[in-house]
């Protein structure tokens, strides 16, 4: 078969995305999909003309036709299908995080470098323009040698409410797992080289705890040069919070001099009379608001 043999392990939200852009791209000959719910699997294939679906994420990647393979299920179920595609040596991008239990991430990690499996977590932030270009200044020296970074992440509440409503295994489903990864990653792509050697950090539950979860994280991490990084992210902001996405801003300081991102998409905005009468009076938030006239 010419092209990829593509496997979507996972048909929700993030699945769908992945798979209608695979079905698109000419490089992708042949889609097979698995979910658990087979109603929603069902649909994205047809969606999608998937050429296979299964219920059964071991039946798919048993399949001749499979090359390479996405795992995108709820963040509590990733061992298991990253265990069982590794066996296969089938080339790996897997959605944030690798596992949410420490001890599940070590393992996960140990059988993708034992196998020499090409395996990637998908850190999309990464490809974006400004943060390619803070790289890319850093690496040519502009603010000397980096001293201290501090990162701040804001979210409101829809996404934790979403996301623990999902499991019942909700212990390590913390805003630091589930989303601070993203900007913890980040940092420390930018910080190349600098190697953590001791993490003090401190959360609290006072607004989510009812629903298993915590607030916030804030955290101090010191590298093996000294440096010292500040990670902070909370994802219990109200739900009527305009800065539904997620919110990053990012300070780097060097010797030399400092790079500061603001990632708060608050940039674009959009502003208009038009209500759809499907949305009204409910907003897009899912929060009841006065009609407006």
């Amino acid at each position: 078969m010419d092209g990829i043999g593509l496997a979507i392990i996972g048909c929700g939200t993030i699945g769908r995305i992945r798979a209608q852009l695979a079905r698109e791209h000419p490089a992708v000959a042949w889609l097979g999909l698995c979910d658990i719910d087979e109603e929603v699997g069902g649909r994205l294939a047809k969606d999608t003309n998937a050429d296979f679906v299964t219920s059964d994420f071991k039946e798919l990647l048993a399949r001749p036709e499979v090359t390479a393979v996405i795992v995108a299920t709820d963040e509590n179920e990733h061992v298991e299908p990253i265990l069982a595609a590794v066996e296969y040596r089938h080339p790996l991008f897997i959605e944030k995080p690798l596992a949410t239990d420490p001890f599940e991430s070590e393992k996960v990690l140990r059988a993708i470098q034992e196998n020499g499996v090409d395996a990637v977590i998908g850190y999309t932030q990464r490809f974006r323009r400004r943060f390619l270009t803070a790289k890319q200044r850093l690496r040519d020296g502009q603010i000397g040698e980096v001293t201290s970074v501090v990162t701040r992440a804001f979210m409101n509440r829809m996404v934790p409410i979403a996301t623990l409503a999902r499991t019942p295994e909700k212990r390590f489903l913390t805003p630091m797992v589930v989303s601070g990864t993203h900007s913890l990653d980040m940092c420390m792509w930018l910080m190349e080289g600098k190697e953590p050697v001791e993490v003090y950090a401190r959360s609290g539950d006072q607004s989510l705890g009812e629903i298993g979860t915590k607030d916030f994280t804030f955290g101090i991490i010191t590298m093996h040069d000294g440096t010292v990084f500040s990670m902070n992210i909370n994802w219990a902001l109200p739900i009527i919070w305009p800065g539904a996405v997620y919110g990053l801003e990012i300070g780097i300081v060097g010797t030399k001099g400092i790079i500061d991102i603001e990632d708060t998409h608050r940039d674009v905005i959009l502003s208009s009379g038009v209500i759809r009468p499907e949305t009204s009076p409910t907003a897009c938030c899912g929060v009841r608001c006065e009609k407006r006239r």
